[in-house]
């Protein structure tokens, strides 16, 4: 086997925590969107209980502080020009009130180290999957493009049928496009001779098969011809009387199949045509750029060079995507209008907001902490789905809007929570000087 056929072999679905999670969801559910979203709901619904123990402590320290701060500014004034003293007295009254500065930090530096974790794994994972997709998705279309293209080197090309067939053809007066009733004939000949279960492309990754991306670029240079000239009013079949004519039939033949192939397996969500990529308004066909930096982590540098193999792949691109014909309306579409991002700026803005609010934090270190979170949260937010997989900007999306219909649950929840435990030591304390007053 060539170099290309051998780094195939290794172009396996991506493995680990989330993908497997994600792949096992996607097989349940039909499609990757609804494994996000199902993903999304999970992450969040668990993290908003980890936010709830976060919530009361923060909420029960604010009291404290509330509490603390006329006694920490009159010892200031008092022992402000003795650091040592200062310290020691502040630290009186912190026992007194029973706060710890690391116990108040503690739970936010664990949820932010959590959600940080899940955050970068999970961006990783839905890239590395959406990368694999594309690839593999790019790899059967030179798969069946080839099954096609060879099809003109067997006994099919030469059977009675298909040249009465060709013979029976539209004349050149006609559109020549594979709508006509020859191609029409060819493109369900061709298809059932070339896929397999249900429509299916027979097409296998452990590689028992000649069909090497060597052996692709091979068909492609004999194959890659211009279409031969017709008279109006001439009969096409008196064109095809050479092999170039049927070579050039079989290429338009195989290019067509490439474009509904793609078409078929390309998945979508509302108005984004293909999820795998950035919601932008690029085309949502991959690019020459995009495929070369996905394989290029399959190949083998003991069998060929990695500029080797970019080339290589090149070529076979150029003739099989980029000189296709058949792929132009599919360019000229939109991957989408930078939608994903203005709502994931949007949502993240509107659930730091909507959090402080609710948590009414008067503190002013506080605040000034969270007027940066207010700007660049969402700008964070912003470069990921602008940069990244729809995949990803989906997740993102789904997690802050769950984040915000759950933010005055648990802040109410936490609430309620200080409050039964407010009266609870209340009860204690009014129990415990009865004690004091009969032992008097």
């Amino acid at each position: 086997m060539d170099f290309v056929s051998t780094a195939l072999v290794a172009l396996k679905q991506p493995s680990g925590f989330w993908p497997t999670i994600l792949n096992s969801f996607k097989g349940a559910m039909g499609t990757y969107i609804l494994a996000v979203i199902l993903i999304a709901v999970i992450v969040r619904v668990l993290f908003s209980l980890v936010d709830i123990l976060n919530k009361k402590v923060n909420m029960k320290n604010m009291d404290i502080n509330t509490k603390m701060k006329p006694e920490l500014e009159a010892i200031q004034k008092k022992y402000g020009h003795d650091q040592r003293l200062l310290q020691q007295k502040q630290q009186e009254v912190y026992k007194k009130y029973q706060f710890s500065m690391m116990g108040s930090c503690l739970p936010m530096i664990i949820t932010m180290i959590l959600q940080f974790t899940v955050f970068l794994t999970l961006w990783n994972s839905l890239q590395a999957v959406s990368n694999y997709n594309i690839c593999y998705q790019y790899e059967n279309m030179k798969s069946l493009y080839a099954n096609v293209i060879q099809l003109n080197d067997s006994s099919i090309a030469g059977a009675d049928a298909l040249k009465l067939q060709i013979s029976e053809a539209k004349t050149a007066g006609e559109e020549y496009s594979l709508e006509a009733e020859l191609n029409e004939d060819l493109t369900k000949l061709v298809v059932t001779l070339t896929r397999e279960n249900g429509g299916e492309i027979p097409f296998e990754f452990d590689y028992n098969t000649e069909l090497t991306n060597e052996n692709i670029y091979n068909l492609l240079s004999q194959y890659v011809i211009e279409l031969p000239e017709v008279s109006e009013g001439e009969v096409i079949s008196n064109a095809f009387t050479t092999d170039t004519g049927y070579n050039e039939i079989f290429k338009t033949l195989a290019e067509q199949t490439v474009r509904d192939y793609f078409e078929d397996t390309r998945e979508g969500f509302l108005w984004i045509k293909n999820i795998y990529r950035s919601e932008s308004p690029s085309n949502p066909m991959f690019t020459e750029k995009e495929i070369k930096e996905y394989l290029s982590k399959y190949y083998s540098d003991e069998e060929k060079t990695l500029e080797e193999a970019n080339d290589y792949e090149g070529k076979i691109f150029n003739n099989i995507i980029e000189n296709n014909g058949q792929l132009d309306s599919i360019r000229k579409q939109h991957n989408g209008y930078y939608i994903l991002t203005i709502l994931a700026v949007l949502t993240s803005f509107l659930s730091i907001w909507l959090s402080n609010k609710l948590m009414k934090n008067k503190n002013q270190p506080a605040q000034k902490q969270n007027m940066i979170m207010y700007f660049v949260m969402p700008i964070i937010m912003g470069i990921f789905t602008f940069m990244y997989t729809s995949l990803f900007a989906i997740y993102l999306i789904i997690g802050q809007i769950i984040m915000i219909a759950l933010t005055p649950l648990t802040t109410w929840i936490v609430k309620k929570w200080i409050e039964a435990e407010a009266k609870k030591k209340k009860e204690k304390d009014v129990i415990e000087v009865d004690y004091r007053r009969k032992d008097m």
